[in-house]
């Protein structure tokens, strides 16, 4: 009886590791694409408060023509204009233009 036990509970935590992983790998490939004109562009800066210092970090923001706003780094804010027709890539926090 001990002997299958064993054997349940290693395949039993197997299979629940295999579940948690695969969530993890399909988690991390998952890739969402946003398509359309670029409407505004926002250039902005947040304070941010450590105590008894504070930083000021610039804020760059992308709308597009869907509605949708986008907080993008700043050589793709430097690269992308006005009115044109952008399709952009977000993965994991990242947004790259292809």
């Amino acid at each position: 009886m001990k002997r299958f036990l064993i054997v349940i509970s290693t395949f039993l935590a197997g299979f629940l590791l295999y579940f948690a992983w695969a969530g993890y790998v399909e988690e991390e490939l998952k890739i969402t694409e946003y398509r359309g004109h670029i409407i505004y562009k926002i250039e902005s800066e947040q304070v941010i408060d450590m105590g008894t210092a504070m930083t000021i970090k610039p804020n760059y923001k992308i709308v597009l023509s869907t509605g949708e706003a986008l907080t993008v780094p700043y050589p793709i804010y430097q690269k992308l204009n006005k009115g044109e027709y952008t399709i952009l890539l977000k993965q994991n926090d990242r947004i790259i233009i292809p």
